[in-house]
């Protein structure tokens, strides 16, 4: 990327010479201030955007996942855009923001490279099973259930893949690594997160909010 960057630059500092003769020397790494093109960040893009705009964003529109599971009847892709379904253009399957709380913790598998946390929600006896990722995240739920920048504002799926990563490392480092330590069994658990309804009978949530007791 920055070779074509150099490359742009040394065309415009070649029609600057045919028509006024005059060179304008860029040091390498600051081509963007003569093309106008930046260098793609994508730790930069989730920076500017997480504590200001998606957390509360989740934080708004979660939905008690008490009402989610009594709406999905015992089939979560049944849902659609019920309980707050988002189903964006590069998605797939719909997304859900959920909150819970007073969640008991049932197992933990710390060992797998997927970490999971399967929970036992309170009020609620059918046979959805409900876990919560702690470690190795599978999905882009997160990326997916947000609405505040979409597939569009990107330059490619490159792009917009790396902001799914990014706000995967975010959540490991600032959501889950400061409570792995006290998941464990019998432990109560309140989080907000989000899942892709993508199975009928399981709920993998990634935490954005996560709080154990």
């Amino acid at each position: 990327m920055v070779k074509r960057f150099v490359c742009a630059a040394m065309t415009v500092m070649m029609a600057a010479t045919l028509f006024t003769g005059c060179v304008k020397v860029v040091k390498i790494g600051e081509e963007g201030a003569l093309t106008g093109q930046v260098e793609f960040n994508p730790g930069d893009s989730v920076e500017e955007i997480w504590d200001s705009a998606v957390l509360p964003e989740f934080e708004g529109k979660a939905v008690d996942i008490n009402e989610v599971l009594e709406k999905a009847n015992g089939d979560l892709t049944s849902l659609g855009e019920e309980a707050g379904g988002v189903k964006t253009k590069s998605a797939t399957s719909y997304n859900y923001c959920v909150k819970l709380e007073g969640a008991t913790v049932a197992s933990v598998d710390k060992d797998s490279f997927y970490g999971t946390a399967v929970l036992t929600v309170p009020g609620y006896e059918g046979d959805i099973n409900i876990t919560c990722q702690i470690g190795q995240y599978k999905g882009s739920s997160v990326r997916d259930a947000q609405t505040i920048i979409k597939f569009a504002d990107f330059t490619n799926q490159t792009e917009w893949g790396q902001i799914n990563t990014t706000m995967l490392q975010r959540v490991d480092e600032t959501v889950v690594k400061p409570v792995y330590d006290d998941l464990a069994e019998g432990a109560t658990v309140d989080l907000i997160g989000c899942f892709t309804a993508d199975s009928a009978k399981e709920m993998v949530i990634t935490p954005v909010e996560l709080t154990v007791k």
